[in-house]
């Protein structure tokens, strides 16, 4: 019996030989990259918004933002990686900064949904013996009793509408909520995509459900019996803890520094 998460799982998808070091190896990395950083940071921030809300305490954006400041400066390392070469960590911070007044501006007083549960810490059981890690950033009811299982996105691009309605993430934890909130009417999945201050939103049949909580089963099973876990390169390379020991990644050092002219070639352009 073993725990899996839509992280884990996807690790998987992306790069078995990532999986193999983080998962099966336990190899850890300190390595932290600044986008990473800035996203933990917000959902920090917005973390407290909600909890302190349902104390009965409103925070205004001025301490809103105070806090996220005081948590960047608090939580800054200066191993913390920017990849992207034409920014810096200001720029990000700003960002940052950015969507939480976004945010803010678009839902105060945030009064249009009851918050039930913050950062859940939580399992799904699988017809396998296995677990599904369930973390929702937050979950909602309106007056209607429909829930509203919602995640925070501080990535540049949002999703398109056809990838959100086959994710599997919010849809695997509306399975929780489904066994945890008998009452509920309906359970609608919602993205809150910062950067472009868009909120979206998928809604699955129990159809849908039960094909989808079959699959994550099908892909645990392939995992459980791997035993072989290759490197795969792509454009999230970049981003990877595990790049400096990627023997995909020694391999394409060692291409960019063979020498342009082998001593055959010189010796030919010699004798011409």
């Amino acid at each position: 019996m073993a725990t899996y998460s839509h992280s884990k799982l996807s690790t998987f998808d992306q790069c078995k030989y990532k999986y193999k070091l983080r998962y099966v190896d336990f190899v850890r990395s300190e390595l932290k990259t600044i986008e990473g950083f800035m996203g933990t940071i917000v959902h920090q921030t917005l973390e407290k918004l909600y909890r302190e809300l349902k104390a009965g305490i409103v925070n205004s954006k001025d301490n809103l933002l105070k806090y996220y400041l005081w948590m960047w400066q608090k939580n800054w390392t200066p191993g913390i990686v920017v990849v992207k070469k034409e920014y810096n960590a200001e720029h990000y911070k700003t960002l940052g900064l950015n969507y939480l007044m976004g945010y803010y501006d678009k839902y105060s007083p945030f009064n249009q949904l009851t918050t039930v549960a913050i950062e859940t810490n939580d399992r799904l059981g699988l017809t396998n013996n296995d677990k599904y890690y369930v973390m929702i950033d937050r979950l909602a009811v309106d007056e209607d009793k429909n829930y509203y299982v919602i995640d925070y996105k501080t990535n540049a691009n949002p999703a398109n509408q056809t990838t959100l309605d086959k994710d599997t993430q919010l849809a695997m934890y509306s399975l929780w909520v489904k066994d945890k909130f008998l009452d509920a009417k309906s359970i609608k999945l919602v993205w809150n995509f910062l950067a472009t201050d868009e909120e979206k939103v998928s809604v699955r049949t129990d159809e849908e459900l039960v094909e989808m909580k079959n699959s994550i089963e099908n892909k645990i099973n392939e995992i459980g019996n791997c035993i072989e876990y290759p490197a795969t390169t792509s454009k999230l390379c970049d981003y990877c803890e595990y790049k400096s020991i990627c023997p995909e990644w020694k391999r394409n050092e060692i291409e960019e520094v063979k020498p342009k002219y082998t001593r055959q070639k010189l010796l030919n352009a010699y004798l011409k």
